[in-house]
């Protein structure tokens, strides 16, 4: 009797206890509504041509490279400055053909990796063409005139721990990665409001050996993706 007693009242103790313990948790949800909106524009209405290449011209075994080029410019508006960042993906993410691509970097060193490379389509017989890379001229961002440091996060954009400087300007080919500056003399990741930043963009280029491709009619080059906002 006398240790039931104690294991009955060792429960009673224990109900007490738990009633009096925190049982619940809040959920706060903030942000702020802005009095403005931003708009991206790429020059050339964001086209790059790489013009006609005479199959003739071409190795039939070696990955053929189309060169670079440099004269896209993407240009972010805002209303009033603001932060933000973008991100790119890649529209024919299904025909990316990892090759090394030749001088696709600014300062001339090649590119490697499907996670920097994007598709250029597919020939009339389901053959993936090739691939090319997007990379900016980080040296040249410039955030309202100024220079500004380009940055990139993979994690949560508001948590400027998670921004790091990038090393060489390269744009992976998911949305997964966002883009944006902070002011030269910065090194904490505070992403910089801007009213108007510009990023110069170099695209390049390569294609497989034409034996791969097996082609005899025209093939148009068939690269898409699309650069989308992020509101910090």
């Amino acid at each position: 009797m006398f240790n039931k007693t104690l294991l009955i009242g060792a429960g009673l103790m224990a109900m007490v206890s738990a009633a009096h313990a925190t049982d619940s948790v809040d959920l706060n949800v903030k942000g702020t509504l802005v009095n403005g909106s931003c708009t991206p524009t790429l020059s050339g209405n964001g086209v790059v041509d790489f013009g006609h290449t005479p199959l003739g011209n071409l190795s039939k075994t070696d990955t053929n490279q189309l060169g670079g080029r440099s004269s896209l410019v993407l240009t972010i508006t805002c209303d009033s400055a603001m932060p933000l960042g973008w991100t790119m993906v890649d529209n024919r993410n299904d025909s990316v053909q990892v090759l090394t691509i030749k001088n696709g970097k600014w300062d001339g060193s090649d590119v490697t990796g499907a996670e920097y490379e994007f598709g250029l389509g597919k020939t009339a017989g389901g053959v993936k063409i090739g691939a090319y890379s997007v990379y900016v001229d980080k040296a040249n961002v410039l955030a309202d005139g100024v220079n500004a440091k380009m940055m990139y996060t993979d994690g949560d954009p508001t948590d400027k721990t998670k921004w790091v400087v990038s090393g060489a300007g390269e744009v992976k080919s998911n949305s997964s990665r966002v883009y944006s500056v902070e002011a030269e003399s910065s090194s904490d990741g505070t992403v910089l409001p801007a009213k108007v930043t510009t990023w110069p963009i170099k695209v390049a280029a390569a294609i497989q050996g034409t034996d791969t491709l097996a082609i005899s009619d025209d093939t148009n080059l068939d690269g898409s993706a699309t650069i989308s906002l992020v509101y910090i």
